[in-house]
């Protein structure tokens, strides 16, 4: 049902995790070296460059010419995908730059099948360049109707404070691959309690915004701990804010999912006007009992997070006096009043989508 296509170094990585949990993936880059140092199934040199360094507006100058060899790549061999994930980071040159364009033209190519964004957020003490980077990418894909998951470093760094650059980003990328796997997981199972299956899995993820997946586990309150629909309740809400996606800043959710997996006399407190302060306009459920107590959670049709880019902007304020201002990379400020919409049935020229990214 999942394919995943990195895009860049960071993307590529994240496939690679993919790859070995069977998952159809695939990896994109300018790199050969890079390219040459992930396992994924397929892979795509593009051509013009070995590597971008952190230049995104080089990567989509080059890829201007190159769109269809990306596209055909991708309707080559990811057909059969019903969903496919990019992902890449917000930080570097070749994902942020290919990134949202790639998921722009393929959005209006295939219209039948559901794409989804996992971008990656750099920590806030990463360079200059990779947080001017981060807006602007974030800004263009603002403008897309696709569920955005951001990956966020910094949630991850904030977790584990202590660990090395290189850990953190091993555990982000499993984490963000056992999220997907978990999810796809329980649509192959059955309970006649109610199922989550794969037509819930994709309207969920056909809702335009942004998007976290998270997990908890209950079982602790049953152990020492006050157990109450109250106390479950804060206990779900609490993993969202510290799943390893960028934490919530509303409570106006428009579709969710809660799959529960735990013993049934836990299921009585699970009460869902408890945990959605505003009840989601569409709210899927999915109640199993092969594990104790967890609860995992499926959000998606947010509205952005302006808080955390906003961090962003402090961390290149920083920097200001000591390179070049930057120009055009501020969030739209008519985005603090983005509501998700409905995905376009509209087909867009190609060359109209390109020029759009041309600087």
């Amino acid at each position: 049902m999942f394919a995943v296509i990195g895009l860049g170094q960071a993307g590529s990585n994240i496939a690679e995790e993919a790859h070995k949990q069977g998952y159809l993936s695939g990896a994109i880059n300018y790199s050969q070296k890079d390219l040459d140092s992930v396992t994924v199934r397929h892979k795509l040199r593009l051509l013009g460059s070995e590597g971008v360094g952190k230049k995104r507006n080089e990567a989509i100058q080059l890829f201007q010419d190159q769109w269809e060899d990306a596209l055909n790549f991708i309707k080559d061999n990811f057909a059969n995908a019903k969903v496919i994930v990019f992902t890449f980071s917000l930080a570097g040159g070749s994902g942020s730059g290919i990134g949202p364009i790639l998921l722009e033209v393929t959005i209006n190519t295939l219209p039948d099948t559901t794409f989804i964004a996992m971008p990656i957020i750099p920590e806030t003490s990463e360079s200059y360049s990779a947080q001017v980077n981060t807006l602007k990418a974030f800004e263009e894909l603002s403008q897309l109707n696709v569920a955005v998951f951001p990956i966020d470093n910094q949630q991850t760094r904030n977790n584990y404070p202590n660990i090395g650059k290189n850990l953190l980003l091993d555990m982000t990328n499993k984490s963000a691959v056992s999220m997907l796997n978990t999810i796809y997981s329980y649509t192959e199972k059955h309970s006649k309690n109610g199922n989550f299956d794969k037509e819930d899995l994709i309207t969920i993820l056909n809702n335009p915004g942004i998007a976290l997946i998270s997990e908890t586990n209950i079982t602790n309150l049953n152990q020492g701990l006050t157990l109450s629909s109250e106390s479950v309740a804060e206990k779900v809400r609490t993993s969202w804010s510290q799943s390893i996606f960028a934490p919530i800043e509303s409570d106006r959710i428009s579709k969710a999912a809660l799959i529960f997996d735990g013993q049934e006399s836990l299921l009585e407190y699970v009460r869902h006007d408890l945990i959605f302060k505003q009840m989601p306009y569409e709210l899927f459920e999915g109640n199993y009992h092969e594990h104790n107590g967890k609860i995992i959670s499926i959000i998606t049709g947010l509205p952005w997070s302006l808080k955390r880019l906003h961090d962003i902007e402090k961390s290149i304020s920083i920097c200001k006096e000591q390179v070049e201002p930057i120009h055009n990379s501020r969030f739209q400020a008519n985005v603090s009043t983005l509501v998700p919409q409905q995905k376009s049935t509209e087909r867009k020229s190609v060359l109209d989508i390109l020029s759009k990214y041309k600087h």
